[in-house]
């Protein structure tokens, strides 16, 4: 019987030479940009096309083939099987996996870009006439937004070929080891009776592509005006693509400093489910207990309700968790009433 060491070794192997198989049966119907990058690695960017021998190329010739400026011209299987493939690979090298994933997905304002409408836009430039580090924060995002858009679909296709290994290889995250109540959770974003449904008829007085929940056991820090909640769970199986729980600034953007997904949003987390091809944003977390890279069931702990983020620091508009979903199917982020159909 082949020792528990080897049997592993060889797992992995076998693995990783399936995705390089697969990507070299893609890469048959266009010989002559295989060929130059079988020759020159590099060769491969003018083409679009990955080499099909990833085992060759140093992390800095995958980070270049991988880069915003190249992944664009990627098919969207390759981009898939360029994921499934860095996890084994990292695995092999003695590299945490989920750490090297996440080292190719985008930052979380080019994810924002990513999703971004033109109402957002117009969002964004208008926070962006603010004096100041908000300000300077929105221009950015705005200004991504042209490059960033076309780029959604490979990404997503990155994420889930990353999310599908990872499942594959057994690094789906246990709830339990992270947060020992987590056997407790049944559905929604808290554990029963620790959350809330906002009333229908407030619905048109609040956000339309969002949902405010009312968090329960909330707590005040003693000397200070920041709040910390029950913990908040994921509503689905996915992979972590970004978080940020350096938030710090006040009431308004004025006084903003740095972090957070966004001076308005506080501290988040930003989750994408291959199955739904949908994006979970939570924002106004107090603190962070994912990282990117990391792929999750339903019911994994995400991080504790707060109020960071100059929206949710104002004076009696804390104690809520901001949820926003995008569906990437239909290119659209839900209403508020279709998420509350999802939570509740």
């Amino acid at each position: 019987m082949m020792p528990p060491t080897k049997s592993r070794a060889f797992y992995l192997a076998l693995l990783l030479a399936s995705a390089f198989i697969a990507l070299s049966c893609i890469l048959l119907i266009k010989p002559s940009a295989s060929t130059r990058a079988a020759q020159n690695p590099k060769a491969a960017l003018s083409d679009g096309v990955p080499p099909s021998n990833l085992s060759s190329l140093s992390d800095a010739e995958v980070a270049a083939l991988l880069s915003k400026s190249e992944i664009g011209s990627l098919e969207p299987e390759e981009s898939r099987l360029f994921g499934a493939t860095i996890v084994p690979r990292a695995v092999l090298e003695d590299i945490v996996p989920e750490e090297y994933a996440a080292s190719f997905f985008p930052s979380p304002s080019e994810i924002l870009a990513m999703l971004a409408r033109d109402r957002d836009v117009d969002d964004y430039l208008e926070n962006a006439a603010e004096k100041g580090p908000a300000g300077a924060y929105y221009q950015a995002v705005a200004d991504m937004v042209p490059s960033m858009k076309p780029l959604r679909g490979n990404y997503e296709m990155f994420f889930a070929g990353a999310y599908g290994a990872l499942r594959e290889m057994g690094r789906l995250k246990v709830p339990a080891q992270a947060y020992a109540d987590s056997t407790l959770y049944k559905s929604g974003v808290t554990l029963p009776r620790l959350s809330s449904k906002p009333r229908t008829q407030d619905y048109d007085y609040s956000h339309t592509f969002a949902l405010d929940i009312f968090l329960d056991n909330v707590g005040t820090l003693p000397f200070s005006s920041l709040e910390k909640g029950p913990i908040v769970f994921s509503l689905t199986d996915a992979i972590v693509i970004a978080t940020n729980s350096s938030w710090m600034g006040g009431e308004d953007l004025t006084s903003y400093r740095s972090g957070g997904i966004t001076p308005k949003a506080g501290n988040g987390v930003i989750l994408y489910s291959p199955a739904k091809r949908k994006y979970y944003l939570y924002f106004h977390l107090f603190d962070v207990l994912v990282a990117p890279g990391e792929a999750i069931p339903k019911g994994y702990p995400l991080g504790h309700g707060g109020n960071t983020g100059t929206n949710a620091r104002k004076p009696g508009h804390g104690e809520h968790l901001h949820l926003e979903i995008y569906d990437a199917a239909a290119s659209r982020f839900l209403k508020n009433f279709e998420i509350a159909d999802i939570v509740f």
